[in-house]
């Protein structure tokens, strides 16, 4: 795992403790750099570009992927918040500040980097913006600090390792600012003993009702405040939950099974199992097209732009509700039912170049669905195993020749041993054979 992986790889488990970062190495070790707290006087505040302070942070040798699977697994829940006026109005107030401090907090850090080319620590951004913001609590300017500093730190690693499209951190509109961070449950934040709201500061409303549709599972640590498109509120609430256990395969009863994504049919197993394809965006596509219309004829600046902005906005998040609850209600029974679940490793970003499929392709979403479904897999103590796609389609699962057709043949026929099948199934059924895994005889789908 890449360094610049291993960054995004920590955010994305929501970090608990902001002490804790990846390092971008400045040459290949055999175990990824995990930065640890140290005792002591904490060291000065400036750090040349690409280095941290030694006298900050001591760097061991450590495999951070075992690391977050074995000890630490951090979940996310979210909640609908049912606020009033004068709540909307001081989460707005709030959410404006914060994305001002944020962009006076950049502006310093630019500075700073073209003057004497080194970057302010995150310790001496919080000294610095400490106490600003009538309407920001104090933890919530530490938390910008810290998002800043992680963005920097993603900059320098995908820098040093000539990794694209990841560049130094912007300044931010409205529209690319919607949450609040509040750092410590139980302290900044915490539920009441009703179940029914959400203690927050007196700053952002204090007492914030709150709709529990599903019990938070594990410890809670921090929660965000993020205003959606459909313009209301939510609570999302980062828990840490026990550790992953994974399951031996002397002792799992569960079979495997080789799954193989595609646009006809969103998926085809080696069971012989099709998943349609919901097409969500190709559905609204209808929709959005006039409401971006709309949009454009609208005048710059005004309040019917405004208008037809947070319409579309709202058509995409229908989209991507959609698209996430079908990802989520198909990777359950595969990942609950089996052991060993074989996928392609995909190419994804070089597939999209293709313009004719690019769009489906994207509507599809396959690499957040392989995402969910290695989670779940991984949370039911199963594993999620990638292969070359390399002649997946093209070869005969019966006798292994190469049969060569293009992608409007949907049926498989061998014309060396007579074997017939649904094209993608032949495909899943190759993809199961790559991993040396036995195909299943079972069936769990409902």
């Amino acid at each position: 795992m890449g360094t610049f992986m291993v960054a995004r790889c920590w955010e994305s488990h929501h970090n608990s403790s902001t002490n804790q970062c990846a390092r971008a190495g400045d040459h290949q070790a055999p175990a990824t750099l995990l930065a640890l707290p140290t005792c002591g006087k904490r060291a000065t505040g400036l750090s040349h570009v690409g280095e941290l302070p030694p006298a900050r942070r001591r760097y061991y040798p450590f495999d951070i992927s075992n690391w977050l699977q074995e000890n630490i697994c951090m979940r996310t829940f979210e909640y609908h918040l049912f606020v009033n006026k004068h709540q909307a109005h001081l989460l707005m107030e709030c959410l404006k500040e914060t994305r001002l401090i944020y962009n006076e907090m950049l502006e310093s850090v630019k500075a700073q980097y073209e003057g004497k080319g080194t970057f302010p620590s995150k310790y001496d951004l919080e000294t610095a913006f400490k106490g600003q913001g009538a309407h920001v609590p104090a933890t919530t300017v530490q938390m910008l600090a810290d998002r800043l500093n992680k963005s920097l730190k993603r900059f320098l690693a995908a820098k040093q390792n000539t990794i694209p499209g990841v560049g130094f951190p912007r300044f931010k509109k409205p529209n690319r600012w919607h949450s609040i961070q509040l750092r410590q449950y139980g302290k900044d934040c915490y539920l009441h003993e009703d179940k029914k709201h959400l203690i927050v500061p007196k700053k952002l409303g204090h007492f914030l009702k709150i709709k529990l549709h599903r019990p938070i599972e594990g410890t809670p640590k921090a929660v965000h405040l993020v205003l959606r498109a459909d313009g209301h509120w939510y609570a999302l609430i980062v828990c840490e939950t026990e550790p992953r256990t994974q399951h031996l395969p002397s002792t799992c009863e569960h079979p495997d099974i080789g799954i193989d994504v595609g646009l006809k049919s969103f998926l085809s197993d080696s069971d012989g199992h099709t998943v349609e394809n919901p097409r969500f965006y190709r559905t609204s596509q209808k929709t959005l097209r006039r409401k971006q219309r709309q949009l454009c004829r609208r005048e710059k600046g005004s309040h019917r732009r405004r208008k037809a902005a947070h319409n579309a906005a709202k058509t995409h998040l229908k989209i991507n509700r959609q698209r996430r609850d079908h990802h989520f209600k198909t990777a359950k029974p595969y990942a609950e039912g089996y052991h060993r679940i074989v996928v392609e490793d995909l190419a994804i970003r070089n597939m999209v170049k293709n313009h004719h499929l690019a769009k489906s392709i994207m509507d599809a979403s396959w690499g957040a669905f392989l995402d969910i479904l290695e989670d779940k897999a991984a949370r039911a103590g199963h594993q999620v195993i990638r292969v070359s796609p390399r002649f997946t389609s093209q070869k005969c699962h019966q006798c292994g020749e190469i049969v060569q057709k293009s992608l409007s043949v949907r049926t498989h026929v061998c014309p060396f041993c007579g074997y017939v099948a649904d094209r993608d199934v032949n495909a899943a059924k190759n993809i199961l054979f790559k991993a040396g895994a036995p195909p299943s005889d079972a069936n769990v789908h409902q």
